[in-house]
C-alpha cells in the first residue's frame, strides 16, 4: 500500500463483468483518478491490480517502502502512525456489498462500522473514528445525521437493501423466516413513550426497557426489525411485524417460525386471514384435559415417537424425547421440593410457585397440576397451519437457534445494551445502527465460518503504518507483513470479502 488516500475500487458493470478503478475519498466525496480496466477472471483481476499499484506509485511520487529503506539506516526511519485501516477497508467493502450504501451518508456508514469494530457511546465513537480511522466528526454532527437519517428513511432503506441482498446474493427464497423478540434495558428509571417497565429477558426488572422484534432468514441473516414500548406483551408484536415483512417480501407463500409465546387464538385467526403460514411451539399444558389424556395414552414413551392431532383447525404435532422426559422429571421434583419448603415456612413466601395453590390463607400442593405435568413429561408440541411434513416442521422449529444467535451477537459483540439514549428518535437511531452492524457481522460469519470477534482479531493484526524518512522527510504507507502461512491464508480470505 502506497497511499491510503488513493486506493483501488471494484464495481460491477452492466455486462456482468467487474471494473477496477483507482479512487480516493475526501469528506465523503469519491474521486475516480483512473479507470484501469474490466475483468471476468482472477488472472485478469491480478493483472489489473498490478497496473493500479504502478499507477498509484507513479501519481503519488512515493517509492515502495522497501526501496526507501535499502539506502538508509534503520534509525533514520520513524513510524509516526499505525492504524487498523485494513479492518476499516474490510467493513467498508462489506457495507457496500450488502447495499447499505444505497442510503448515501458517509457518517452513518462510519457509525455502523465503528459499532462493529468497537461498540461505544456516541461520544467515544467519535474519538474511535478519529484515532483509529482518521475520520473527524463532532458529536453534534453525529446526532444531527442520526435524526435526519430517521426522517429520511434510513431504517427502511437498510431493510430493503438487506432483503434484496438475501434474495439475490445469498440465494434465499425467503419463503421461510424466523421471528423472535428480546428486551434491551436502560440504566434509568425515567419513562418515555418507548422506555417502560415490563417483563425483562435480561432479568433487569428494576430498569426501563424497550421490546425489539427481529426477523431473520434461514441463515440467520437479519431482514427486518421494529421496536416497541417496554411494557408491550411479546405476543402482541407478532402479527404487525409478520404483516410488515410479508409486504416487504411480496410473498404469498410466507411461513414464519416462532416460539410458543407468540401464538394465541387471536393471532392464529389473523395469520390465517392473511394466508400466512406459521410453525410455532405449542403450550401443551393449556390444552383441554381430554386432549392431554389422549396424548399421554396414545404417544408411545419411545424416543422420537410422534403423533398428530387436530386442534382448533390447526395441526398439532407431538413428539416424545427421553432426554426431555428426564429433564422434565428432574425439574418437577425440584419444584415440588421448593413448594414443600415454602409451605413449611409460609411467612417467607415472596413469589409464585408453579405447583403451589392457596385459598387466600393457607398454601398447599397443586396435585392436579402435578399430575398434568407428569402426563406431559418428555412431550414437545408444535402447532402449524402448513402442509409440511412432520419431520420438516420439527427441523424448521429447531432452527430458531439462528435468531437466538443473532440476539447474542446483538447483545454481546455489538453491545446493544444497556441503552443510554433518552429520546425516542435517538433510541430508534441507535437500534438502526446496531441492526446494520448485525447484518455485517452475520454476512462475514456466513462467508468465513468465523465469528465477527475472531475476524476482527485476525484483521486487526494487519496495520497500516505511516513511515517517515527522517533525513529526507519522505513518507510512505506500508501494511504489516504477515509471514505465518495459516494467518496469511485467513487475511487473504478477508481481502477478497466484499468484492
Amino acid at each position: 500500500m502506497y497511499n491510503w488516500g488513493m486506493r483501488t475500487r471494484i464495481i460491477p458493470t452492466a455486462s456482468g463483468k467487474h471494473a477496477l478503478q483507482v479512487v480516493s475519498k475526501n469528506n465523503g466525496k469519491v474521486t475516480i483518478h483512473k479507470h484501469i480496466g474490466t475483468f471476468s477472471t482472477s488472472e485478469e483481476k491480478s493483472q489489473l491490480v498490478t497496473k493500479a499499484e504502478k499507477f498509484i506509485k507513479k501519481i503519488t511520487g512515493q517509492s515502495d517502502f522497501f526501496d526507501m529503506v535499502t539506502s538508509i539506516r534503520p534509525f533514520e526511519i520513524s513510524i509516526t502512525q499505525s492504524r487498523p485501516l485494513f479492518v476499516y477497508d474490510l467493513l467498508s467493502r462489506v457495507y457496500d456489498k450488502l447495499g447499505l450504501n444505497n442510503y448515501p451518508d458517509e457518517l452513518i456508514k462510519d457509525l455502523v462500522m465503528a459499532r462493529v469494530y468497537q461498540p461505544a457511546s456516541k461520544l467515544e465513537t467519535s474519538d474511535i473514528l478519529s484515532d483509529q480511522f482518521g475520520k473527524e466528526y463532532a458529536v453534534k454532527t453525529v446526532y444531527r445525521h442520526l435524526k435526519k437519517g430517521l426522517a429520511r428513511g434510513v431504517k427502511e432503506s437498510f431493510q430493503k437493501s438487506l432483503i434484496h441482498f438475501a434474495k439475490h446474493d445469498l440465494g434465499d427464497t425467503l419463503r421461510l423466516v424466523f421471528y423472535d423478540v428480546t428486551t434491551l434495558y436502560f440504566e434509568s428509571v425515567a419513562k418515555t413513550e418507548l422506555k417502560e417497565f415490563g417483563f425483562s429477558k435480561d432479568h433487569r426488572h428494576q430498569e426501563t426497557q424497550v421490546v425489539v422484534g427481529l426477523v431473520v432468514s434461514n441463515q440467520g441473516f437479519p431482514l427486518y426489525f421494529d421496536v416497541f414500548s417496554g411494557k408491550t406483551f411479546e405476543g402482541n408484536t407478532f402479527v404487525p411485524i409478520v404483516k410488515s415483512i410479508q409486504k416487504l417480501l411480496d410473498s404469498k407463500e410466507l411461513i414464519v417460525v416462532a416460539d410458543a409465546a407468540m401464538i394465541s387464538q387471536e393471532n392464529i385467526q389473523k395469520l390465517n386471514a392473511e394466508h400466512i403460514g406459521f410453525i410455532v411451539g405449542a403450550r401443551l399444558a393449556n390444552l383441554p384435559a381430554s386432549m392431554i389424556d389422549l396424548i399421554s395414552h396414545q404417544l408411545k414413551r419411545q424416543d422420537g415417537d410422534m403423533m398428530t392431532l387436530s386442534y382448533r383447525g390447526q395441526r398439532l404435532l407431538c413428539q416424545y424425547s427421553t432426554r426431555r422426559a428426564a429433564k422434565d422429571k428432574s425439574d418437577r421434583i425440584k419444584r415440588i421440593e421448593r413448594v414443600k419448603n415454602a409451605i413449611a415456612s409460609p411467612s417467607r413466601v415472596t413469589s409464585r410457585y408453579r405447583f403451589m395453590k392457596t385459598d387466600g390463607k393457607n398454601y398447599s400442593l397443586n396435585n392436579d397440576l402435578i399430575t398434568k405435568a407428569e402426563k406431559l413429561e418428555g412431550v414437545k408440541g408444535y402447532l402449524t397451519n402448513t402442509a409440511l411434513s412432520e419431520q420438516t416442521i420439527i427441523e424448521r422449529y429447531h432452527d430458531l437457534w439462528r435468531i437466538e444467535n443473532s440476539f447474542r451477537i446483538t447483545k454481546t459483540d455489538l453491545e446493544a445494551r444497556p441503552i443510554f439514549h433518552r429520546l425516542n428518535e435517538t433510541i430508534k437511531a441507535h437500534l438502526v445502527i446496531v441492526f446494520a452492524g448485525l447484518a455485517i457481522a452475520k454476512y462475514i460469519e456466513i462467508q468465513t465460518g468465523m465469528s465477527i470477534k475472531k475476524v476482527l482479531k485476525t484483521a486487526g493484526k494487519v496495520l497500516t503504518h505511516k513511515v517517515r524518512n527522517i533525513k529526507t522527510g519522505e513518507i510512505a504507507h506500508v501494511e504489516t507483513t504477515i509471514e505465518d502461512p495459516a494467518l496469511k491464508e485467513k487475511v487473504d480470505l478477508l481481502r477478497d470479502l466484499g468484492h
